[in-house]
């Protein structure tokens, strides 16, 4: 049988520093489908790519980005008017608050849609079996239109993950072209249960096409030390960004530190976003000498999970107003971290009771210092370290979720086959090992 080609359309990747978790799933893919090709739909023209073993193809980002980007928008704009069907969304953008962005976003839909078919007419010369967005995006409706036009057998499916999924986050609270979307793709697998069940009750009646289909990290090969003594060690890792709610952490410490004049506090913060000079001025102002503050700024995968097995931590914090579901948190508890998160998105999936702390989704600094203040207890949060590498191991591991994952895609599109008795990966784990694995 003739090996299987996907295409596969991110948003930045191989360019620019997010969508990191992308590298690891190809991984997997690469050992289902005989050719790759990715498909960013942006790029910072002049910048260097991280390095990937499949061709990068940026004839779409080059069309809408380009010098004669006006003249193309503005075409494909005009064409997409006539052949798609968007009079339903502008019924519903008319009897809504906000009419001014959903407009916006409905024009956004529409030409991006267009341009995409226009680029998957261009690439006839090569056939693909699959094309996977890996975000739910606008593109999705032109590539089913040319599946339509072109008479093709293409499967086409899509992830959905938090802010691409949940319309409510947009900003008007509505998605371009989007029930016309999930009704044509073929299906959609939502990162957590509580993606699939959102999109059960948005869509009713085409629950049939969703499926969850969980991220995953690799084994590190280690497990995080637990702190000795010193002070209370916690971890952050996200964009600093004010969906992130980094000021909350330092309230939080703020206010641990007030309350108990004998503690100390070690706060390291990995990643690094417009509001990182902010953050850290604002730090420096709350938080008195017996807080120490680490702001690492941007690490690779590698770099992290390095930090991760050269430093101890009591717990990894995240405070988020949404979440699909963190992959800051995965990495960590795949190294036995505890987690202490809002209960936001489906981060519920990932922090329970054995593994760290669920607050409420707009905890108050108190309440989050509470949290932080479970992990002084260091001998009972040892049950808490194992728990956590437990739950990334029946839950989170890439090599588990992305087989299976590859093997769906290569089927065909509907839920993911479930692993034969007894085939789980069984990791050994040592303390401090080299992650060489990774």
């Amino acid at each position: 049988m003739k090996p299987k080609t996907l295409l596969v359309v991110t948003s930045l990747y191989p360019y620019g520093q997010g969508e990191a978790f992308v590298a690891a799933e190809l991984e997997h893919l690469s050992r289902c489908f005989g050719d790759i090709q990715l498909v960013p739909i942006f790029y910072t023209p002049g910048t260097t790519p991280r390095q990937v073993a499949h061709r990068v193809n940026l004839a779409y980002a080059d069309e809408r980005w380009g010098v004669l980007r006006t003249l193309r928008i503005a075409g494909s704009l005009l064409a997409g008017l006539i052949k798609y069907r968007w009079a339903g969304d502008l019924r519903f953008i008319l009897g809504q608050p906000h009419k001014l962005d959903n407009l916006k976003e409905l024009v956004r839909a529409l030409y991006r849609a267009r341009l995409f078919e226009r680029f998957l007419a261009s690439q006839r010369a090569t056939r693909f079996d699959v094309i996977y967005f890996y975000w739910m995006l606008p593109e999705i409706l032109g590539a089913l239109a040319f599946r339509k036009a072109s008479g093709s057998a293409v499967s086409i499916v899509s992830r959905g993950h938090g802010g691409d999924l949940y319309e409510d986050r947009k900003p008007g609270g509505y998605a371009g072209l989007r029930r016309g979307i999930v009704a044509g793709l073929d299906a959609v697998y939502p990162i957590s249960d509580h993606g699939t069940r959102y999109l059960n009750r948005r869509f009713p009646g085409l629950g049939a096409k969703f499926h969850t289909a969980r991220l995953g990290v690799d084994d590190p090969g280690f497990l995080n030390v637990q702190p000795a003594g010193g002070p209370l060690s916690l971890v952050s890792c996200s964009f600093v960004v004010s969906g992130k709610r980094l000021h909350l952490i330092v309230d939080a410490i703020a206010w641990l530190l007030a309350a108990d004049p004998a503690l100390e506090v070690r706060w390291t913060h990995v990643g690094d976003g417009p509001l990182f000079d902010t953050v850290r001025a604002y730090a420096a102002s709350r938080l008195g000498p017996r807080a120490e503050v680490v702001f690492k700024g941007y690490l690779t995968q590698p770099e992290l999970m390095a930090l991760y097995r050269d430093e101890s931590f009591d717990a990894i914090v995240n405070v988020s107003d949404n979440e699909g579901i963190p992959v800051s948190l995965m990495e960590a508890c795949s190294a036995g971290i505890p987690m202490i998160a809002t209960d936001v998105g489906g981060t519920a999936e990932i922090v329970n009771a054995a593994n760290g702390v669920l607050i409420h989704a707009d905890a108050d600094p108190a309440t989050i210092a509470a949290a932080m203040l479970r992990f002084t207890d260091r001998p009972g949060m040892r049950a808490c370290r194992q728990s956590a590498r437990l739950h990334w191991e029946a839950h989170f591991n890439a090599a588990a979720n992305y087989g299976r994952f590859g093997r769906t895609l290569a089927a065909g599109a509907g839920p993911e086959p479930k692993p034969a008795a007894g085939t789980a990966a069984q990791p050994v784990l040592h303390q401090g090992a080299d992650p060489a694995a990774h």
